[in-house]
């Protein structure tokens, strides 16, 4: 069976023309290799071969179904196809001239042998099929049904123009199946589909509709007045939206809407079931109020010591230091970490410019000192929006199976919010219930255009991947910002109940105040051990830099080491700034032994400070005021005066160098660097 292009190619141009004539095919090319490659292109498109097989006479169509079995010479044509030979040789004419039948080259030269090209082949035999469900296909046909006619490639562009994003292997059949049909669900979906349809295409798409969704193939082309290759585009750029399908009706053909997209009249959804309470037990665990804030501060202070080291990427490395970090995170008190909690955190912190990637590596930007200065209520706030507004999936770090892309997680999140109003503050949920309840109330959650995997298998239908989608947000978002609590049902379930601070985030209720403790915010002990009763971001910060953790409780408790006490000194404090801290904090003076042991830590140890100078030197001695001027409207500190036209001037940090310099060259200075510096900064007019 011979290649249909090989046909092609071995056609002249006159016999070439002739073809496409037959076939209704416009020629455009300019050589007789582009009119091959356009017939081969057009020949092998479903609706170029059923407008061809819409004209063929009765005995062309006996010889293509004879053909379609397999090669056979022309003698034994007419009887194979039940026809006279006179009329079986006036058929293979025509369909010789119309390059449908030729020659097969597998036979020998001294009987020749016909046959359909390949690509023909496949094409007629699929005809052959829908010629035999004729009638049985029609508007009220379920579009499930009809979907099982496509061919893979049909099914997958059908997808594509429905707006899900298909990667070939990535999603069987059935599954593909289900997308689509959730699609045509959506009104809005349907309506934006029809809206952009190109002139011709909503011309005959309008016709259809007139003739309430059915209409002969030579009536369309009647009312619609468009020539044959037109129509035919039109048709195959209306089905692959699945707005237009083809049968045939007592041989001739007709053309419908399925009353799924027309007018859809689906089964109702499954009811969301209700919101009833249920019983649960909250963690046996330590609960604070603010944990997300709290660990996240804890995170910040040990990125500022070195004490830690996050690697984006790099989850071995990560893994090893999450080990070292657990006993002081909230959700954990030294068990093992909730999955994607430190990402999420540091993903919070990156938005809202606490922390940066250097070399892969996150560093705390000076943004955390004023982040510092804000209340945990103030802080957890500012995360929660943070989490609301952002593009990416962030919840998703808390796991690894289910893929999502092109949601609008913005307005998901806004309309899984507006759910969880419903839910009294306190009351606990089944945790499976609660979010198949939100994906049937929200079932545009994830958007009209979506595309889901799984790592594990198939992605599922829409609803269950809604459902999956709520359930990450709620374990993944949610429940480590505090705004949800999570427990345990008498049978094992996971519960989830609204917290007062969640209620206070969503705008339902007052903000929650954490409960008094002790008459003051610390206390020291006499065996070094600091009690801290009243928690603020300020007082964990410095507790951070000069104690070790020892436990995460109602009161926790922190241990004076010298180690730790070294380690504050060499970011710059001093044992004056500890104890004032230390006694201020405990409002009483230090126990004798704990007063000794600082100063004997701390004995022999001189501190140095060290600053960045620049020394710059005029040649013009007249300029000095010029100068000074030029540095305080930059913002620069005042230089100090020395000896032969030089100036001494501090820099806090390197960005201050290089505002420097761009100052002084817009005020018509012109600095370099002196060759006699030896090393040292000096610039000159």
């Amino acid at each position: 069976m011979r290649n249909l292009f090989s046909v092609l190619r071995a056609r002249s141009l006159d016999e070439l023309r002739q073809i496409a004539a037959c076939w209704d095919v416009p020629l455009t090319g300019q050589t007789t290799a582009d009119f091959a490659a356009q017939l081969y292109r057009a020949l092998r498109e479903p609706w170029t071969v059923r407008d061809r097989a819409a004209a063929l006479a009765a005995a062309e169509w006996a010889i293509i179904e004879a053909l379609v079995e397999a090669a056979a010479t022309p003698a034994d044509l007419a009887a194979r196809a039940g026809i006279a030979a006179t009329d079986a040789t006036t058929a293979i004419a025509t369909l010789r001239a119309c390059g449908i039948v030729v020659s097969d080259e597998g036979e020998s030269e001294q009987v020749e042998a016909l046959a359909l090209p390949r690509e023909l082949a496949t094409a007629f035999e699929r005809l052959r099929d829908e010629r035999l469900l004729g009638a049985t296909l029609g508007p009220e046909t379920p579009l499930r049904a009809l979907l099982t006619t496509l061919e893979g490639g049909e099914l997958e562009e059908a997808a594509e123009a429905w707006g899900v994003r298909v990667t070939p292997g990535a999603i069987g059949r059935d599954a593909l199946t289900d997308e689509i049909l959730a699609r045509v669900d959506l009104p809005d979906q349907r309506r934006a589909i029809v809206a952009t349809l190109p002139p011709a295409a909503a011309r005959v798409f309008a016709a259809l509709r007139a003739a309430q969704g059915r209409l002969a193939l030579t009536d369309l082309r009647e009312q619609v007045d468009l020539p044959p290759a037109a129509l035919r585009e039109a048709l195959r750029l209306l089905a692959r939206r699945l707005l237009v399908w083809h049968r045939w009706s007592a041989g001739a053909r007709e053309l419908f809407v399925p009353r799924d997209v027309l007018a859809p009249r689906r089964p109702p959804r499954d009811a969301p079931p209700t919101l009833t309470p249920i019983a649960a037990a909250p963690p046996d665990r330590a609960q604070a109020l603010f944990e997300a804030a709290w660990d996240l501060l804890t995170i910040l202070r040990r990125l500022t010591l070195n004490t830690l080291e996050w690697r984006e990427g790099d989850e071995e490395r990560n893994a090893t230091a999450l080990r070292r970090l657990a006993p002081a995170l909230w959700p954990t008190s030294g068990e093992r970490v909730r999955p994607g909690y430190v990402p999420f955190l540091l993903a919070l912190a990156r938005d809202a410019g606490l922390v940066h990637l250097a070399d892969e590596r996150y560093e705390v930007t000076a943004a955390a000192d004023a982040w510092r200065n804000l209340s945990f209520a103030e802080q957890t706030r500012a995360l929660f929006t943070r989490w609301r507004a952002a593009v990416g999936w962030l919840e998703g770090l808390s796991q690894d199976d289910l893929q999502l892309t092109g949601v609008s997680w913005p307005a998901a999140r806004a309309a899984l919010l507006e759910e969880l109003r419903a839910c009294p503050p306190g009351a606990w949920f089944d945790a499976t219930t609660l979010a198949t309840r939100i994906a049937r109330l929200r079932p545009a959650l994830l958007s009209g255009s979506f595309s889901a995997a799984r790592a594990s298998g198939p992605a599922g239908t829409r609803e269950e991947v809604t459902i999956a989608a709520v359930r990450v947000a709620l374990h993944g978002g949610l429940t480590p910002l505090g705004a949800l609590a999570e427990g345990r049902s008498p049978d094992g379930a996971l519960a989830l109940a609204l917290t007062a601070l969640g209620a206070w985030l969503l705008g339902s209720g007052a903000e929650p105040a954490p409960r008094p403790v002790g008459d003051r915010p610390l206390a020291v002990g006499a065996d070094f051990e600091v009690l801290l009763f009243r928690p603020t971001p300020r007082r964990l910060w410095a507790l951070g830099a000069i104690a070790e953790l020892v436990r995460l409780d109602t009161v926790c408790v922190y241990r004076l080491t010298e180690a730790a006490v070294r380690r504050a000194l060499g970011t710059g404090l001093t044992i004056e700034q500890i104890e004032s801290f230390l006694t201020r904090a405990s409002r009483a003076p230090l126990p004798q032994p704990v007063a000794f042991a600082l100063r004997d830590w701390t004995r022999g140890q001189a501190g140095i400070q060290l600053t960045r100078t620049l020394v710059l030197r005029l040649t013009d001695p007249a300029a000095a005021d010029r100068l000074r001027s030029v540095l305080a409207r930059a913002g620069l500190p005042e230089p100090e005066s020395l000896p032969e036209q030089r100036f001494l001037l501090g820099l806090p940090d390197e960005p201050a160098l290089t505002a420097l310099l761009e100052a002084l060259r817009e005020a018509g200075f012109l600095p370099h660097w002196s060759r006699e510096s030896g090393g040292v900064p000096v610039a000159t007019r």
